[in-house]
């Protein structure tokens, strides 16, 4: 009898929170939402999603379970909503039967433009999928009949999981906008959960003594999409936190589950996917014991076995803080090739071995956002990769990344703060390189014919990140496409030649040879004078923008150019010297010409970024900017063909 009084509480309780937002039941049509014609509240988006429930319970019967279910609904207003609302797939994590989805239903409703009535189409068993992916997810995958412009389909499903200490997080935005988001959790009173907002606009949370839930609702949620230099997802993404902190079952004492960093890093250490794989017993390479022994201090030792490493692992770019094989690091070198945390624990192995002082380091690349050190939770991090200390110089480094030396820090992290597992003292520390920088200097001369004809050279300089950068154009083959120029010049590389490439101590050298054809405008030609230097395309031309800018690396451009005319043609106009700067001088360019002669001009750019972030409210100011500096960089220098 209690059971199905809570149960008709409950049912109430949900059809008031509908009823309160008009919210039609799964399964019914309703010709108000057919008929829509665009998202109210962010209008000429390609899909609105109506609805966003999902509703959390505890099961108990052999075992504890979480019962998440799950139910959204879409309105598709153009062509481009189409496969996002009908082709469905749900990633989980199946590894150990940790996580199974069942009973799926889905409906499309569309209206019949002869008759008015609404023809419904039900998504069959036999249309739903389920294959695993890798060693630890799978993939349920279904695609909805008769979806077209117009149409209103929904979908629901239920998961279940082991993992009772881990309430996952909801997202109330998407790339599309969204009317109506509520979550429910139904937690029995001895499982302490915390919660943490992150939002934007008002959110209702309803919180209750009896079995209704704690309800966390928002509405009209306006989409939100990738700008560029905005850093990962999650730290704009309006969304709630959970987290365990403590269990109190009856007539027992209390179970501190997740309280501070130092217990969930002693938890991490302990587990065999993680900090077992640092106490595994992996045969050193007899070259490897070679050259370490050749090593005259600590970090000649750390720079060698990250090398060794690093050039001989193949990463499979699945990002974990822990390993993602039963058999984890040894199998990982055995077939050389594994995944980032592989790698990176298999480093941290043999530096041990060599009696270095190296420890996992707990990150959250920009991809996945800020962690924050506020919220205990392991979910805040998406790897892990290296912390060494050689006579107290710290090295942050990440093998399984091919490119960056074990001297500089990887720039997927650059700008963060990081956590540093240790059995005795785990600590927090922020990542901030403004050393090393995206740098690049060059030297180009170009001779132009009467014709427009253009033959000449460059010599350009990568250094730090830029050497990062360029290095995969180098290995990939593309340098002949990657510093061909078609927008305001046609000019091709005719032929080149790398200096430094094995030297990862040096600066990157890269010589062009160059030919091509000036643009003619009348009796003139037009030659740009910024190329090889700065940014080709202003990323800052968006009216409104929703997230603050982050750079991940600081950036220096530095290039000398000579432009050389021969008989037959004058020089008509240049562009003035100028010095210009933001006004907190975190953004200065300086342009320098000088006509060396009537046949002969020479010039200096240099643009230099010194900041790594600019708040929200900054934007306008930057976009102004920018637009100034692109209206600089424009500008051409104008030979006139003389008689």
């Amino acid at each position: 009898m209690k059971f199905y009084f809570l149960l008709i509480v409950y049912t109430l309780f949900i059809f008031q929170a509908f009823a309160q937002d008009k919210i039609i039941g799964f399964g019914k049509p309703d010709n108000s939402e057919l008929e829509l014609k665009d998202c109210d509240f962010d209008p000429g988006q390609p899909l609105e999603c109506l609805v966003n429930l999902g509703t959390v319970t505890y099961n108990f019967g052999g075992g504890v379970t979480v019962q998440t279910e799950t139910r959204k609904k879409f309105k598709v207003f153009k062509e481009a909503g189409i496969s996002k609302a009908a082709d469905v797939k749900i990633r989980y994590y199946s590894k150990d039967g940790n996580e199974r989805i069942s009973t799926v239903e889905g409906y499309v409703y569309n209206l019949d433009s002869s008759t008015g009535k609404v023809v419904v189409s039900k998504l069959k068993k036999s249309d739903v999928f389920d294959k695993p992916l890798d060693n630890n997810y799978s993939e349920i995958s279904f695609a909805l009949p008769d979806v077209r412009v117009g149409s209103v389909v929904e979908y629901k499903y239920t998961s279940y999981r082991k993992s009772y200490w881990n309430i996952r997080s909801w997202f109330f935005q998407n790339e599309y906008p969204v009317k109506y988001s509520a979550y429910n959790l139904i937690v029995p009173d001895y499982f302490n959960f915390t919660y943490q907002v992150n939002r934007r606009q008002d959110i209702e949370i309803k919180k209750s003594t009896d079995y209704t839930g704690n309800w966390f609702i928002m509405r009209n949620i306006a989409s939100i999409h990738e700008e560029p230099y905005m850093s990962g997802w999650l730290d704009y993404m309006q969304r709630v936190d959970f987290n365990l902190t403590t269990i109190t079952p009856p007539g027992q004492n209390v179970i501190e589950v997740g309280t501070n960093w130092q217990k969930q890093c002693e938890e991490y250490l302990d587990d065999y996917s993680a900090g077992g794989q640092l106490k595994r017993n992996i045969h050193h390479p007899e070259d490897l014991d070679a050259a370490v022994a050749l090593c005259k201090n600590d970090r000649e030792k750390v720079k060698t076995v990250y090398e060794y490493v690093q050039s001989r692992m193949k990463c499979n770019d699945f990002r974990s803080i822990s390993s993602d094989d039963n058999s984890g690091v040894k199998s990982a070198w055995d077939k050389k090739q594994g995944s980032i945390a592989d790698i990176n624990f298999l480093v941290i192995n043999w530096l041990r071995d060599y009696k270095i002082n190296a420890l996992p380091l707990l990150v959250s690349t920009h991809d996945h956002g800020l962690a924050n050190p506020a919220y205990v939770d392991l979910n805040e991090f998406d790897a892990v990769m290296i912390y060494a200390e050689t006579e107290s110089t710290p090295y942050i480094m990440n093998a399984a990344d091919k490119y960056t030396p074990y001297n500089v820090i990887p720039r997927n992290i650059n700008f963060t703060s990081a956590l540093i597992a240790d059995n005795k003292t785990s600590r927090w520390i922020s990542i901030s390189d403004t050393k090393d920088k995206f740098t690049t200097r060059g030297m180009a001369n170009f001779n132009i014919a009467r014709d427009g004809k253009i033959s000449g050279f460059a010599n350009l300089t990568f250094d730090s990140y830029a050497r990062i950068e360029t290095l995969k154009d180098v290995e990939e083959n593309n340098i002949k496409s990657s510093f061909a120029l078609n927008k305001n010049i046609g000019l091709k590389v005719d032929s080149f030649e790398v200096e430094n490439k094995d030297d990862i101590s040096s600066p990157l050298n890269i010589n062009l040879s160059l030919s091509g054809t000036a643009k003619n405008s009348g009796n003139y030609l037009l030659i740009p004078y910024n190329e090889y230097c700065g940014p080709e395309n202003n990323p800052f031309t968006a009216d409104k923008r929703q997230t603050a800018i982050q750079m991940d690396v600081l950036h220096s451009y530095n290039i000398t150019g000579y432009i050389n005319i021969a008989d037959g043609l004058a020089f008509e106009d240049m562009p003035k010297n100028i010095l210009m700067r933001i006004g907190d001088s975190s953004i200065i360019i300086r342009r320098i010409f000088q006509k060396v002669s009537d046949s002969s001009v020479s010039y200096l750019l240099s643009i230099n970024f010194l900041a790594p972030a600019y708040p929200l409210d900054e934007y306008p100011d930057i976009k102004a900017f920018y637009k100034k500096m692109f209206e600089l960089l424009d500008e051409k220098i104008v030979i006139k063909r003389t008689k």
